[in-house]
């Protein structure tokens, strides 16, 4: 018997051959933002290298910031 995929409501597929792996939505719109910001500065002037360099270091600002916001809000704090 073969089982039937199932499929997360927040995926999209992937243009593969047949049934292919699911893409998360969520990725999917980083990936896009990230080329689309990647375009936008090198058109206007800026140099890859730093683009690169800056869109990394955003990005990793970016995930320490939101870690440290999920601990900051998901502690538990005894109540007064």
């Amino acid at each position: 018997m073969k089982k039937k995929p199932t499929r997360a409501a927040a995926c999209v597929e992937a243009p593969t051959k047949g049934t292919g792996p699911l893409v998360p939505v969520p990725a999917t719109i980083i990936v896009v933002i990230v080329i689309l910001l990647t375009a936008a500065l090198t058109v206007y002037g800026m140099p890859v290298e730093t683009v690169v360099t800056v869109l990394a270091v955003g990005g990793l600002i970016g995930i320490e910031l939101i870690r440290r916001l999920v601990d900051t809000l998901s502690t538990r704090r005894p109540v007064s």
